[in-house]
């Protein structure tokens, strides 16, 4: 059988599935969050690094530019160029190369012909005319910039060797069948010489060669704390990036992915890059030479490691600060779940023992704290079910009070039909005994005057036979007359209830020598159904029948009222009284019974007011219309 979870199960596991999510998710985006903030500084701060690496390059070439400008412009140089010593102009040259930390420095005719140079090598007599860069100085031109020198000159030139460099194979790197690199990358200028006639006499060409030349990437590695590197094409030619065996990667090449952006794309590159056997997070400049052309680059970069130690220590961070937030979620969860759940644990036991029949139950605030102005929400529903339960049991008692009243009222009932049955007999016998006694012997008499009236020969006999039997006879229908008044008065049929009453107190008045007073108004020409009618007669008749029988009363008043409203019907007498209560928990007053009955059968209200000593007042109130639409319903 599957086993449900209870409300404090679930609500418990409700907050702990919140608070869980709640942290992860918030967690995992603080720690992407700081992971894109931290790349992202990264890559900042390496692209600032490059542009500060390229300004100091270019500034390397307008250094080595100012250089020769200024030898172009001095007077001994002029005058030493044009006495052709060739042993003078190399003196010269090599002492400017020193002066100014030059890789090369070499003299050349207006012809493009090599005609001195500050290095020990054959170079001299070369013709350089058809470097474009060379070219454009004969013209009259200053040029400044990077330049790849060829191999030729640079055997000539006696800077072969240090410019040779072995390609070493990268698994990143794009494929190739050329194992060493013989050319060289150099920061040049290139600025013609004028004589006094503002004739070019010749070009002096200079510059540094960056093959194997570590002072400018160690620099920039010192300066910045970065790792630095100039490529020729994709090769790295001078470099402060180191191999595994702590000498310099130089020969290795740059991925094939930076490749295509820079040297294919002529782009900056910024971004992860592998280099090596690490992860770098890089920025590559393309190098361009004088005529558009990408020639090489240049690199800074820092390691990724440092950075991805520093994420692992904040996911560490992260997993003891979640596992403590955790810990302490699940403690609050149970604390607040248990603040719920206790108080309806307590209704939901208090409603158990309501359905068991104890409505004695309440909901306590024991417990619950000390807030006295605030209440939360099942405190309200506390508050409701003890409003519930003493509204229950009030109305449980009022049931059982009228439960009481139902039985009580049903044993009136029973009580009222066996007196009903009773004087139905009672008033057969009174009935019979009035039609034996008093008629039978009228009649008798009748007869037996008239036998002797028939026998009789004297005339004054007769008519004082005749007299007496004719008083009999009015006796005999005036006694027939009351008793058939008493069982149904043809007035109230023929002429309404007011006429009926009217007459039925004279009759009354006549007959008990009681002095009882009739008054109406606004009665006269009503008429209502039979039902009402009746039932507000037979309660005046059953009302006055008591009056003659217990009241002892002098004086007696019947008043009937009719109006839009209702119809009031009031019996007063000034006779002894009684205790109604008394008499009505005693049963024994089923005539007060029946007239209540009567009433409440078309709607109506009957009220007495009396006590020992002090008369009685009897109040009939019937709304006719009321009245009338119940006794319709009970007939249906």
């Amino acid at each position: 059988m599957k086993k449900t979870l209870s409300l404090w199960h679930k609500i418990f596991l409700g907050f702990i599935i919140i608070a869980l999510l709640i942290i992860l998710i918030t967690g995992y985006l603080a720690i992407r969050l700081f992971h894109i903030g931290v790349e992202q500084q990264a890559e900042v701060s390496v692209n600032k690094d490059l542009n500060s690496t390229s300004r100091r390059f270019y500034e390397r070439i307008e250094s080595i530019f100012i250089n020769l400008d200024d030898v172009s412009r001095r007077t001994y140089s002029k005058n030493t160029i044009i006495n052709e010593d060739t042993i003078l102009l190399k003196e010269y040259l090599q002492e400017i190369k020193n002066q100014r930390n030059l890789s090369f420095f070499v003299l050349i005719d207006p012809s493009g012909v090599i005609i001195a140079s500050a290095n020990d090598g054959s170079i001299v007599g070369e013709n350089v005319k058809d470097y474009t860069f060379i070219n454009s100085s004969l013209r009259g031109d200053e040029q400044k910039g990077v330049m790849v020198l060829d191999e030729s000159f640079l055997i000539k030139d006696g800077l072969a060797q240090k410019a040779f460099i072995e390609i070493v194979p990268t698994s990143d790197a794009v494929r190739t069948e050329i194992t060493e690199e013989r050319r060289g990358l150099a920061l040049a200028a290139s600025v013609p010489v004028y004589d006094d006639n503002n004739e070019i006499i010749a070009v002096l060409l200079g510059g540094e060669l960056l093959n194997g030349d570590f002072k400018f990437v160690d620099e920039i590695t010192e300066l910045l704390n970065v790792t630095a590197t100039v490529f020729l094409n994709d090769l790295r030619i001078a470099t402060s990036v180191r191999l595994k065996n702590g000498e310099r990667a130089l020969g290795t090449k740059v991925s094939k992915e930076v490749a295509d952006i820079v040297l294919d794309q002529g782009k900056r590159y910024l971004g992860r890059a592998f280099i090596i056997d690490e992860w770098y997070l890089t920025a590559y400049d393309p190098i361009i030479n004088n005529t558009g052309e990408v020639v090489g680059m240049l690199y800074v970069g820092i390691p990724e490691a440092p950075f991805a130690v520093m994420k692992k220590d904040i996911v560490q961070k992260f997993i003891l600060i979640a596992t403590f937030a955790i810990i302490l979620a699940v403690m609050i969860a149970y604390v607040i779940t248990r603040t719920i759940t206790n108080p309806l644990k307590k209704l939901i036991d208090a409603m158990q023992k309501v359905s068991l029949g104890d409505l004695s139950q309440r909901y306590s605030k024991k417990g619950r704290g000390n807030f006295k102005d605030e209440e939360d929400e099942i405190q309200q529903i506390g508050n409701l079910f003890n409003k519930m339960m003493g509204s229950l049991q009030t109305n449980w008692k009022k049931n059982l009070d009228l439960q009481k009243q139902l039985e009580e009222k049903e044993i009136m009932r029973i009580h009222l039909l066996q007196k009903i049955i009773v004087s139905q007999e009672e008033e057969r016998k009174r009935i019979a005994r009035e039609l034996h006694d008093e008629t039978s012997q009228s009649l008798t008499s009748l007869m037996l005057g008239l036998k002797l009236i028939h026998q009789s020969d004297n005339l004054e006999e007769v008519k004082s036979l005749s007299s007496n039997l004719r008083e009999v006879l009015y006796n005999t229908l005036e006694e027939i007359q009351w008793l058939s008044y008493e069982l149904r008065p043809r007035a109230l049929d023929d002429l309404g209830l007011s006429a009926a009453l009217k007459r039925y107190v004279e009759e009354l008045s006549r007959h008990a020598e009681m002095d009882i007073a009739y008054d109406m108004d606004g009665c006269k020409d009503i008429r209502l159904s039979p039902i009402i009618e009746t039932t507000v007669y037979r309660v005046v008749q059953e009302a006055l029948t008591n009056i003659t029988r217990h009241a002892s009363a002098q004086k007696v008043k019947v008043f009937l009222a009719c109006t839009d409203r209702n119809m009031l019907a009031i019996i007063e007498d000034d006779g002894k009284g009684f205790d109604l209560n008394a008499i009505q928990k005693e049963q024994q007053s089923l005539g007060l019974f029946g007239m209540n009955e009567r009433a409440t059968l078309v709607g109506g209200k009957l009220s007495i007011d009396t006590a020992p000593g002090k008369g009685t007042k009897i109040t009939l109130v019937i709304p006719p219309l009321e009245a009338e639409l119940k006794y319709q319903e009970k007939l249906a």
